[in-house]
Parts: C-alpha cells; structure tokens; sequence
C-alpha cells in the first residue's frame, strides 16, 4: 500500500527484536523516521566499556537522533518538538506516561509479542513457551495507561513448531511485524481500522522473567524442564545445579540422540543437544 505523504515516526525500543523492525521502517519509503528511543547502555564489555544497544547502534548506522533516557518523561518537551504522527514501541522496557502517549498527532502504539488478550506484561514469549502453546503472534494496540490493555488494532499469527526457542519466536514474530506494521499504519492513517476492545475476563499475564525462574530440578518431568529450555534459551539461560557447578542448556531433545550427557528427570531421560559447564565453551551436537 503506497502512502501519499510520508508518515512521520518515533521509534522506542531496545534489542534485536525492537531494531530489526524498526530498521525496515527507516527503509520504507512511505514513512520518515525523525527520532529512536532506547534504553540506556546498561550493560559492559569485558573491559568494562559501556555496550551500545542494537537500538542505539541503528541510530549510528541511520544517523538519525538518538534519546537514551534513564525515564522517558526526561525528553517530553524534546519530543514535543518533532511533530509526529506516531510513536510506536516494540519490547521498549519502560512505562510510557499520558504526557508522552499524548504527543503522537495520529497515535501512540505498541507491537506486543503475544495474541492478546492472552500474556499482557514483560515476557509475553517466555510463558508462551512455558505454557506450550501451539500458536502466537503479534498484536499491534493503543498505548493506555494500564499495561498492555488498550484496543486492538491488528493481529497476525503464526504456529509454534516442535524445536522452536524463544529465539525462534522472536524472528518470527519480528518478521510478522515487518510484514504486517506498515499497511496498519497506513490505514490507521487513513481511518481505515476500526480497533476492538480487549476482554479482560480473558486477560492472562506474563510477568517479568527473574533468573532463579530459569532454574531446572530432577524433580520435575523432562517436559517441564524442556519447557524452560525453550523458553528461557535467550535470556537469562535454563540451568540445573549439578555437583555445585551450574550447567547451563540451551536446546534438548526428549528423543534418543547421539549425545554423552542426558539427565534422569522423574518420568524419563532428557538428551541434552547444546549446553555449557560452567567455566566451560558451549558443547553443540547435531540431531
């Protein structure tokens, strides 16, 4: 769908989920990408150099304005003076007050990894996973000041295949979006989309993942520590302590494979296909 004018768009993310659909709208000719938000540089490097966010590092690439604030309402008034139709968010990682949503002329967004109503919160994947469901998407609201649970404006889908991670759902649910954001935008635009009003008695919640969720015990099924591992296979990583180290797995099988480790859960054995020891490279087989 080709748009008259160009659309005028601030962008707030922070991972590669955020810049890999905010870089195929800075490359759509029918939309202008005046300023990226991000969250600041949080994390260090082995020399203890601050490290630019995926976000941040997009903002270089495109030379386009960077804001990085530690709380977003510190860059209201510089928003303010942008001018924008849209402020659209994707896995951004802060609250967004009415002072902010309020500036877009056309409306303020959010693409939220999950079919809503079900896992409004933090970690919409990661209990997607947990929960193994055969199917998620991505549902694409107006920002409320209540999290997740403003009116939907449009949903895609796709299915969750047996070996999918939560590494795998972040690709697609980012290509789901790359597909989908544009032609939304265009008809929100246009006042094309009559937006519908969420259920809350259907509403679930998917809460921030803390690290000592992400941890396996024998005692569970080989299903319930699989569960983990797929969903915690991005961050922070499913582990198990054995013999007072920690190992750490990324990807399992609950099929036989040619493979040296496997553990005894209670209802059966789970082959491990990519883990690491701690101090240890990462050990990878092939299935």
């Amino acid at each position: 769908m080709q748009q008259k004018n160009k659309l005028k768009l601030v962008l707030a993310g922070t991972g590669e989920f955020s810049k890999n659909i905010f870089e195929s709208l800075i490359n759509n000719e029918n939309f202008e990408v005046l300023a990226l938000v991000s969250q600041p540089n949080n994390s260090v490097d082995r020399n203890k150099n601050p490290v630019k966010t995926p976000v941040a590092l997009l903002a270089e690439k495109y030379n386009i304005p960077l804001f990085q604030p530690i709380k977003i309402k510190e860059i209201k008034d510089k928003l303010i003076t942008l001018n924008y139709d849209f402020f659209i968010t994707a896995a951004f990682g802060q609250f967004i007050p009415n002072s902010v949503l309020e500036i877009a002329k056309i409306a303020s967004i959010n693409v939220h990894g999950s079919l809503l109503e079900k896992y409004r919160g933090a970690a919409p994947i990661q209990h997607t996973l947990l929960n193994n469901e055969k199917e998620t998407g991505i549902s694409l609201i107006y920002m409320i000041d209540r999290m997740d649970a403003g009116d939907i404006i449009g949903t895609a889908r796709c299915e969750i295949l047996e070996q999918d991670t939560a590494l795998e759902i972040f690709d697609k649910l980012a290509n789901l979006t790359i597909k989908n954001l544009p032609n939304w935008l265009i008809q929100l635009s246009q006042n094309k989309i009559k937006a519908i009003k969420q259920d809350e008695s259907k509403a679930t919640l998917a809460p921030k993942i803390k690290n000592e969720d992400a941890e396996i015990f024998l005692s569970q099924t080989k299903e319930e520590a699989l569960s983990k591992i797929k969903a915690f296979n991005d961050q922070p990583g499913a582990f198990i302590i054995i013999n007072n180290k920690r190992l750490k797995i990324f990807r399992a099988s609950l099929t036989k494979i040619k493979t040296p480790l496997s553990l005894d859960f209670s209802n059966g054995k789970l082959y491990l296909v990519e883990y690491q020891f701690e101090g240890k490279k990462k050990v990878k087989h092939e299935i």
